[in-house]
């Protein structure tokens, strides 16, 4: 009668035994497959640096693949401009040394890989987007506010020195230039009749474009010169300047 507590409290402590030791093999196995899986698929967080950075080395690499314009055989797209406007957005420019193309990507990374969610041919865009800055520009001219057309001005300031003060800023000097080269004695209104672009040589857009004086007559000056050129330039951050002043 002695031993039947002892037989008892064997038993119990064989059993909590056994239910740690199942507690413990049950816990070893869940954390063998976390750690299984994570190894296979982790979700590592990028920041932004750091998925420009791995966007960078998949376009390089894959342009071809994902360039909605497929070059024949023997010919291949390299990156000449990449630009990130924004997170998860990026423009690119690529040329096979014959043509250029201008394309937007919208992105998204999942660690380590990249997803391209959606590819913009903008190619004719470029063209339409310097014939606007030359149309704004040339309009702010003529309506004499020449603050905002300094900000599109993006040519030598050494050129327009002449028409100002010494120190003078950028908007007087234009309007020292306009009242001095003008024969109306100000920037008047303008006709452009080509456009031209030739990224893939030096990534400048000509246009001709042709002035009209307050009397309704044609511009012309001294020499006869009637056409003028004027030049927009595109910038790495995907803007457009106007490198020219009008009666270039």
């Amino acid at each position: 009668m002695v031993q039947a507590p002892q037989s008892k409290v064997k038993k119990a402590a064989r059993g909590v035994l056994i239910v740690l030791l199942i507690v413990f093999s049950l816990a070893s196995v869940v954390f063998s497959l976390v750690v299984l899986f994570s190894d296979i698929n982790p979700r590592k967080e990028v920041s932004p640096a750091q998925a420009r950075g791995l966007f960078t080395t998949f376009i390089y690499e894959y342009i071809d693949e994902v360039h909605p314009q497929r070059l024949p055989q023997g010919r291949e797209w390299t990156i000449d401009r990449l630009n990130f406007p924004n997170n998860n957005f990026a423009t690119v420019v690529a040329t096979d040394g014959q043509i250029k193309s201008r394309l937007e990507f919208i992105y998204t990374v999942e660690y380590p890989n990249v997803r391209v969610i959606k590819v913009n041919d903008i190619t004719g865009r470029d063209l339409q987007d310097a014939n606007l800055t030359l149309i704004r520009y040339l309009d702010f001219l003529r309506r004499e506010d020449y603050s905002n057309a300094a900000v599109l001005y993006g040519g030598s300031i050494s050129r327009l020195t002449p028409y100002g003060p010494a120190g003078a800023p950028l908007p007087v000097l234009l309007e020292g230039y306009c009242e001095a080269t003008s024969p109306a004695e100000r920037c008047v209104s303008f006709i452009i009749n080509d456009l031209k672009r030739d990224p893939a040589i030096s990534g400048d857009y000509l246009f001709k474009v042709e002035y009209t004086l307050p009397d309704n007559t044609e511009l012309i000056i001294s020499d006869g010169k009637k056409e003028f050129d004027l030049i927009v330039e595109a910038q790495d951050d995907g803007q457009y300047l106007v490198t020219s002043l009008p009666f270039d």
